[in-house]
């Protein structure tokens, strides 16, 4: 299992540039800047899920509590993508939801019925009301595809606030009570399987509002963080291997969710501890790729092929987690089982990527004409 994390370094190594000690990565928020990274913590979240399937996980083990880190990432750069194409678009708005939904559902649809006809042939039946149920997302039967349901309702809140309200500071207010709301009302529906029952749907989402900030005030803070660049990157690396250790140790001891539906109980100001943790080992570790990355660029043909199809592999990959390790197909070896669910998800991630795009874009281009 250590050939899979050498690999995982070579890939985001190779080809690695620096900047220098007196200069700095230019266009360090842009598209292409931003792509290989997506693209290499997309694989971190697969490796991190295949670290919950493995019978003996050895030195997959320090992929077990590093998933909420990447993720946080994700939220990081959706938050900071929506405000700056609204501060460089004035048009941005207009037709916001037919770019962003049809962008992020028409995958999860299709995977959601790739799914259930998949399970359908390896011998699991399921009544119509699951069936439906699972087809439309209510409930989901590919576990991962929560962060979809999540950025959706993100995508509008932020739409809302930031749409119909003048003054950017009461945009920012709102966003950020919704960033309180939203985690103490994943916490009051405590577990279950139906949308927002896990701590997973909202310990890294803070990190959304982190985002919007950082594309506002964005020409201060670089400007900020290239004076002060190594005390900063000091200060963010000791405070990420501070926050996080304690993080999962303090999740191991309390209980992130309420098992009651009541929200003035004692158990919330323990929830709501846990969740602070979480959010301080999030925010250190994006501050310190942020930092990291003024320096460095890390950029290879296979960085840019997983960020290109970062959405449809985390997608996908759950459904070979699944199945080659079901009653059916159960690969015992532990290595030959990563390496077949890494090249099956990889292989029809490729196959899904340009007819998921093709669907989007006659969905949008018929939807306009509307």
């Amino acid at each position: 299992m250590y050939l899979y994390i050498l690999l995982l370094l070579f890939l985001l190594l190779f080809q690695a540039s620096s900047s220098g000690p007196e200069n700095f990565q230019e266009e360090h928020f842009t598209k292409n800047f931003e792509l290989p990274l997506r693209g290499f913590f997309t694989l971190v979240i697969v490796f991190h899920h295949l670290s919950q399937y493995l019978d003996n996980p050895g030195p997959f083990r320090v992929f077990q509590e590093v998933g909420i880190l990447c993720v946080a990432a994700f939220f990081f750069y959706s938050g900071y993508g929506l405000r700056k194409s609204v501060l460089t678009n004035h048009g941005y708005f207009h037709h916001f939801f037919l770019r962003r939904y049809i962008k992020i559902f028409v995958p999860f649809f299709l995977c959601n019925a790739i799914y259930l006809f998949v399970y359908y042939l390896t011998g699991n039946r399921y009544g119509i009301k699951l069936s439906l149920e699972y087809l439309s997302g209510i409930r989901l039967i590919n576990p991962q595809s929560w962060y979809i349901i999540v950025i959706a309702l993100f995508y509008f809140v932020f739409f809302l606030t930031f749409r119909y309200i003048r003054k950017t500071a009461v945009s920012f207010l709102l966003l950020g009570i919704f960033q309180i709301a939203f985690p103490t009302y994943c916490m009051v529906k405590g577990p279950g399987v139906y949308w927002f029952q896990g701590e997973w749907w909202f310990n890294s989402s803070s990190l959304f509002f982190i985002g919007v900030l950082m594309a506002q005030f964005e020409k201060q803070i670089l400007a900020f963080a290239r004076k002060w660049y190594y005390p900063l990157l000091l200060a963010a690396a000791l405070t990420f291997l501070y926050f996080f250790p304690k993080s999962v140790r303090v999740l191991d001891k309390i209980e992130p969710l309420l098992l009651n539906e009541h929200i003035f109980v004692k158990e919330m100001l323990e929830s709501w501890i846990c969740f602070i943790w979480q959010t301080l080992a999030v925010i250190s570790f994006v501050a310190f790729v942020f930092l990291l990355t003024l320096k460095i660029r890390f950029n290879n043909i296979f960085l840019r092929f997983l960020g290109t199809h970062s959405f449809e592999l985390y997608l996908i990959h759950g459904l070979f987690l699944e199945i080659f390790r079901s009653d059916r197909f159960y690969i015992k070896s532990d290595f030959m089982y990563t390496a077949v669910v890494l090249i099956f998800s990889l292989g029809l991630t490729a196959l899904m990527y340009y007819p998921f795009k093709i669907i989007s874009g006659k969905l949008q281009e018929y939807s306009l004409q509307l």
